[in-house]
């Protein structure tokens, strides 16, 4: 591991085992707390190295390279292309595969490889999962057939600047009472609105339509159209932009309404008592950033973040909690999810997060997800009356996310308090309220609060003593980064600490976290069998159950099925049938 080899070993001890058999046996159990259905969707970097002898300058394109990719996923498992998206991919696992790219980037080097797990009802199963498809994809990457060697950067922030990360989702409450009641009333309005979007778009996409084949005619080209991206990606940005702007216009006013249901009713109880833990949680749950004026975040997807709720993808922004998958189902699919859209009116949707980033650590992980899953539980039950609530969420991140030495404090509703002492209070919050509920109904929450306290005392104690750092290594990402970077002393020059700074991420046998994982069994929280079962199929209560059959019945057959999370399409013309996973919806 170069300069990071001087860390020191440590074997998997008996506290470790004792924790993975508590947690095998509380999931065996399904029931009780933290049991909502979650998920999450990481996206991957890509790095291109030239092969030896090669002469090729120009590294292959983010298409090319994710073609490549998607070869190598089908020929590990059957696969089949998404309803939505001809270039997806659901896989038998339960996972999905998108290209993460705009339009116009997909012919220049890069891009994004994104996989989203399976949805499950325990934190313990998710972090497999996600372990499942880290390998999935470092597998896909070594047997990929370009012009050079794939390497997968499983981090949030590339050399350029660009941020990218991961998105957690929880299964929650949309609202109560009265509030659901007007949250139904605005989807109602928000159905007629796309309705009627939908109809004053349709001569905007017959002229879309008619110039993409005028075009191709013009040029001698087969006169088909390949997908939905072919509709623009085959026009010069110069005829293609004055259609795409109207588009956008006909559906400004949905995003409107859209962005005051997300901003004001939408999750309001778990919005108002989780922001002031996941600002506070980037200080055990960080990856770290090395920027490029030397200075060090311990969270890069932090530094991107410019707002509570919103979109996430309309204008570009970059929120915490994030609603893009609203606004896919109102606008982008409005041609073919009409029928869907009355999903819309349950009482539990998904909350997605943006503030997440992509972990290797396991601990990290696992408290990531398991405690806002508990929280959550903690919310919705009631018993939140006395967290502490930020008075300047975004500049409170800002100071928190900026601060490695974990000394900053920020104003709250209990005064000015640190990042950890935000986190001790919601800790010792969700403590108190797993006391109150009976044994027999705790599932897995036990070991969520017995890891997480794990993670924020090895945080207090690197806070207490900068040399006591050995409980955080391999468990706090930033941290564990951040030693590796002072090894290399102050006199290193920025691309040697950046180089550090990335190969920290990589999945590889050439990645540092990787190497540092080899020395150190007990950071490894997953066996490896169950890693390897997890990446052939998913949990068989899972909703992805159903989807994962069926992929592995028709993926070979003469049947054409296109899916998607919540149903498939099996056939063509008026022989298809669609076929509903589950009557659990998760949208």
């Amino acid at each position: 591991m170069g300069q990071s080899g001087k860390l020191p070993r440590r074997q998997t001890g008996p506290k470790t085992r004792r924790l993975n058999e508590a947690a095998t046996r509380s999931h065996q159990s399904r029931r009780g707390l933290v049991s909502r259905l979650i998920g999450m969707e990481t996206e991957y970097a890509t790095l291109i190295l030239p092969s030896e002898g090669s002469d090729s300058i120009e590294p292959p394109s983010g298409e090319i390279v994710y073609a490549s990719l998607c070869d190598a996923i089908t020929q590990d498992q059957p696969t089949v292309p998404g309803v939505f998206d001809p270039e997806q991919l659901f896989l038998a696992n339960g996972a999905a595969v998108s290209f993460e790219s705009h339009p116009t980037m997909q012919q220049k080097p890069g891009g994004f490889l994104e996989i989203a797990t399976p949805e499950v009802h325990a934190p313990e199963e998710l972090l497999a999962c996600q372990r499942a498809v880290d390998h999935l994809a470092t597998e896909a990457a070594s047997r990929s057939k370009v012009d050079g060697e794939i390497r997968l950067l499983k981090n949030n922030r590339d050399a350029f600047g660009h941020v990218y990360g991961c998105h957690e989702n929880y299964e929650a409450e949309v609202a109560t009472g009265l509030c659901l009641g007007v949250y139904r009333c605005m989807v109602l309005l928000l159905w007629g609105m796309q309705v009627l979007s939908l109809v004053i778009s349709l001569p905007i996409m017959a002229m879309i339509l008619a110039m993409v084949l005028c075009n191709k005619m013009i040029k001698g080209q087969k006169v088909a159209i390949d997908g939905p991206g072919d509709l623009f990606d085959s026009l010069p940005r110069w005829l293609s932009s004055p259609p795409l702007f109207m588009l956008r216009c006909v559906h400004l006013p949905t995003v409107i309404v859209l962005r005051f249901v997300v901003r004001h009713i939408a999750f309001r109880r778990q919005r108002r008592h989780l922001t002031a833990f996941l600002i506070s949680r980037v200080v055990l749950c960080g990856t770290g950033t090395l920027n490029t004026d030397g200075t060090y975040h311990v969270s890069a997807k932090a530094m991107a973040i410019d707002s509570l709720a919103d979109m996430g993808g309309f204008n570009g922004e970059k929120p915490i909690f994030v609603f893009g998958h609203w606004l896919g189902q109102f606008c982008a699919k409005s041609f073919y999810s009409l029928a869907s859209t009355k999903q819309m009116f349950g009482r539990t949707q998904r909350l997605q997060i943006g503030l997440s980033d992509s972990n290797l650590s396991d601990l990290a992980e696992y408290v990531k997800v398991g405690s806002v899953s508990l929280l959550l539980d903690m919310i919705e039950s009631g018993s939140h009356q006395k967290l502490p609530k930020l008075k300047s969420p975004l500049h409170a991140l800002g100071r928190i996310a900026g601060d490695w030495h974990l000394v900053s404090r920020v104003a709250t509703s209990h005064g000015e308090m640190s990042a950890l002492e935000i986190q001790k209070k919601y800790l010792a919050a969700a403590e108190s309220y797993v006391d109150s509920v009976p044994a027999g109904e705790r599932g897995e929450a036990p070991v969520v609060l017995t890891r997480w306290r794990e993670l924020l005392d090895a945080a207090l104690a690197f806070r207490k003593d900068a040399n006591d750092f050995e409980d955080a290594l391999g468990k706090i990402d930033w941290l564990t980064k951040r030693i590796m970077l002072d090894e290399l002393g102050s006199d290193s020059e920025w691309l040697a600490r950046k180089k550090i700074d990335l190969r920290y991420h990589e999945l590889s046998t050439e990645g540092y976290f990787w190497k540092l994982a080899t020395t150190m069994p007990d950071v490894r929280l997953v066996e490896t069998s169950i890693i390897e079962r997890r990446r052939r199929s998913p949990p068989s209560d899972s909703p992805a159950a159903r989807r994962g059959w069926l992929i592995r019945e028709f993926a070979e057959s003469e049947e054409r099925m296109l899916c998607d999370w919540n149903f498939a399409l099996v056939g063509e013309g008026r022989n298809q049938r669609r076929i509903n996973f589950s009557s659990h919806q998760y949208v």
